[in-house]
């Protein structure tokens, strides 16, 4: 995956950890400050879809960021969670 500050053009290729419906930790060491508006883009293993996601950093640790996601239309929620819903069945 990969992140942007809305406020900057450059992608930071990152990890995503506890990822879900709801938001994901971000491992890296170019965390945003909290509150800041970033975009997300991923793919998932079972689709060539990229995914672009809006988000707002909720906290940040040495290792990363928290982001929540925020604004995504129901269906790209749903598939998302389809998805992660296959990892722990």
């Amino acid at each position: 995956m990969r992140f942007r500050a809305v406020r900057h053009t450059e992608w930071i290729t990152a990890s995503a950890r506890d990822i879900g419906a709801g938001g994901a930790f971000i491992t890296t060491d170019q965390a945003e400050p909290i509150a800041a508006e970033i975009v997300l883009e991923l793919v998932l293993p079972t689709s060539d879809q990229v995914f672009t996601l809006s988000a707002l950093v909720r906290w940040i640790s040495p290792d990363g960021m928290g982001v929540q996601f925020v604004g995504e239309p129901a269906d790209v929620l749903l598939e998302l969670t389809d998805y992660f819903a296959t990892l722990t069945a």
